[in-house]
């Protein structure tokens, strides 16, 4: 069952007051919910605040007995409880009720908007439905419905209340058309959790199988994950060591995949002798997770965070410290997850930063080939996220492996042969000493998108707009692409707004070399926050915190927003990246001119390609947005050689070329 009380308006006002509480009661118990006195009381008192105005309704328009109530729907899978949905005809009302003071009106519509965004995104049977929000209560402050926009739903009392769902059914309502309740009742629930809730959800012991749903059902990382446990279970099984290459197009799930075969290989482990650790060397990431997961424990009740940093934590420090290791122990972990492992370094930044001439892929497999018997490395590759200086690309795992020949490889083909997930790059640079233990498995590849809940065909159009592949990207922009552009910042601030309904997080994104945005009033971004500003409460924070994304002050740059996401991004493009004859031409900021980054482009170099480093940064954040995203392309100033019209114009030109249309008003 969804709901715990399922019937038509007629029905329900027929009834006594105890059979519909036997029924709630009956619900909440089958699903092991708390009944409690203070639920029979909130139950009582939606009853009684629905019937005269459902009453009154039927009396003036006897169809309306034909409606459907449905108390307590429980969104699949999230055990979010709707305290109640009215289905008239093909319209969708979601109803939170609030007693006595306890939420502000705003909190309650917010809640109710996050509901309806929830079932217009992933409930099957209410995607491209009128759904429209109501918080009810006796709040101080309230809201008149917005007959302009159906999803901004309205702050009311319960006397209030009959004239607000006339207004709704009279605006958006179809007496032709009619939703079949039983069946809306047992949809198909296809959640797209941010990164953030998937890891909440992974360490609450939830299958990944229920977080990682399309639109169009569940898609490959079932497979993948049974592919990587079982050849866990194998090294584990004959004494063996596995090197495990995950490829993925961006927002694909690689992060989530590894996540989860952390949790579930260690719960198959003697914690006290063997550990599995995901590990990455990307800490704006790394940060951000363990700032979550320990939010979660605190309200969970529970005080010990200490397995939650063992379990995620950072990828250079775990290499440096135990690699050093003058015992020449093994490490506590049997398995490893590298996320993001294109980005480890070389070993000429290696050598500049602690003097040893080795690569990081070359000590992760010295490392963890200490052990005597079974170990496993897998590596999450996302190819041209290469965007810092020494991080050394998919190529330097194919070097160290030629040096460990005992070690099995498990690859997908992408890695191998270097598709377009991974931006060309190959595992190994050429056909000559490729080891014999290699395998390869279709499910180590990622193919479709799940970040973007709109649209899957964004990391494609991507590629090809950065890539200036005109035509391919107009081709797939037709496809439901959910970008926009526009020459008018406010615009842009005012759409990011309009959408941040419900716990939507929106914010503004840039490149670290989009230097002169600041005469767009914009601060340039950093790595680390001005005024010491945490950038983990830029992602987590409630929206009234000033230092919430939600407030559209301050751009987060490529280095921190890499490997995150966020549901709707405004976009900030600089000089940096301009197109000259439609080809992307990287440039960077020298003095008052800007000048050419030398680079050929190669992606076996990794991000020692200063061209493609650039490019690389772009990419990343063309690709962080979860709903749609805008992107704003400055004017210029005829008088700012560093702000010239003709760069901004050739940029505008080229995005409108790739099929992207302008911001509507």
């Amino acid at each position: 069952m969804s709901s715990f009380y399922i019937k038509n308006i007629k029905t329900f006002l027929e009834a006594d007051e105890k059979t519909v509480l036997s029924d709630l009661a009956a619900g909440i118990t089958s699903l092991n919910f708390e009944l409690n006195e203070e639920t029979l009381n909130s139950w009582k008192d939606v009853i009684a605040q629905l019937r005269p105005c459902l009453r009154s309704i039927v009396s003036k328009n006897p169809g309306a007995a034909d409606w459907s109530i449905l108390l307590e729907y429980v969104i699949p899978m999230i055990n979010q409880r709707i305290d109640c949905v009215l289905i008239a005809g093909d319209l969708i009302l979601v109803i939170e009720f609030k007693g006595g003071e306890s939420t502000s009106g705003a909190q309650a519509l917010r809640q109710a908007q996050e509901y309806a965004l929830n079932l217009a995104d992933f409930h099957e049977e209410s995607r491209h439905r009128i759904i429209v929000p109501l918080a009810l209560g006796s709040f101080k402050t309230l809201k008149p419905l917005d007959t302009t926009n159906a999803g901004k739903g309205a702050i009311v009392t319960h006397e209030q209340l009959e004239e607000t769902l006339k207004s709704a059914i009279k605006t958006w309502g179809n007496k032709a058309a009619s939703i079949d309740t039983r069946r809306w009742d047992k949809s198909r629930y296809f959640p797209v959790p941010t990164i953030v809730q998937a890891a909440s959800s992974i360490y609450a012991n939830h299958d990944v199988k229920d977080l990682a749903n399309s639109k169009s059902g569940i898609e490959n990382l079932k497979e993948t994950e049974k592919c990587i446990v079982d050849a866990v279970n194998e090294a584990r099984l004959n004494g063996s060591k596995k090197l495990i290459i995950l490829t993925g197009v961006p927002g694909a799930g690689k992060t989530l995949a590894g996540l989860n075969a952390v949790q579930t290989v260690q719960a198959k482990l003697d914690a006290s002798k063997e550990q599995a650790s995901f590990l990455s060397g990307n800490s704006p990431l790394v940060e951000v997770l363990q700032e979550a997961l320990k939010r979660d424990v605190r309200r969970s009740g529970k005080k010990n965070t200490r397995s939650i940093q063992s379990r995620i934590r950072n990828m250079h420090t775990f290499v440096n410290e135990t690699y050093v290791d003058t015992e020449n122990r093994p490490p506590a972990e049997r398995l490893v997850v590298f996320d993001e492992a294109q980005r480890a370094w070389t070993s000429a930044k290696n050598k500049k930063k602690f003097g040893r001439d080795i690569s990081e892929p070359d000590m992760v497999l010295d490392i963890m080939a200490r052990h005597q018997g079974w170990a496993v490395v897998i590596a999450l590759v996302g190819g041209g996220q290469e965007i810092h200086g020494g991080e050394a690309g998919l190529a330097a795992w194919g070097d160290a492996i030629i040096k460990h020949p005992d070690w099995e490889v498990l690859t997908s083909p992408e890695a191998l042969h270097g598709g377009p997930s991974v931006a060309g790059s190959r595992l190994f640079r050429s056909e000559v000493g490729i080891p014999l233990k290699i395998k390869e498995s279709k499910d180590l590849h990622l193919a479709i998108s799940k970040r973007s809940i709109e649209s899957e065909v964004t990391a494609a159009w991507v590629n090809a707009a950065l890539k200036g592949d005109v035509v391919k990207a107009a081709e797939l922009s037709t496809e439901g692409l959910s970008i926009w552009v526009t020459r008018d910042l406010t615009s842009a601030r005012k759409w990011l707004k309009d959408l941040s309904d419900g716990n939507r997080r929106v914010g503004l994104i840039a490149s670290s070399g989009a230097d002169r945005l600041r005469a767009e009033g914009v601060e340039t971004p950093t790595f680390t926050f001005l005024g010491g500003i945490d950038y983990k409460r830029w992602f987590l924070d409630d929206r009234e915190d000033h230092r919430s994304s939600n407030q559209l002050e301050v751009a987060l740059s490529e280095f921190e927003m890499q490997g995150l996401e966020i549901d709707v991004s405004g976009l900030l493009w600089g000089c940096d990246l301009i197109f000259k004859d439609g080809k992307p031409l990287p440039r960077r900021l020298k003095g008052t001119s800007w000048e050419k980054i030398s680079g050929d482009g190669d992606p076996q170099a990794g991000a020692d390609d200063n061209s493609m480093r650039t490019i690389n940064k772009y990419r990343v954040l063309l690709t962080r947005f979860r709903k749609a995203m805008v992107i704003f392309v400055p004017k210029g100033d005829i008088d700012d050689l560093t702000r010239a019209p003709d760069d901004f114009d050739s940029i505008y030109a080229h995005l409108k070329a790739c099929g992207l249309k302008d911001l509507p008003a």
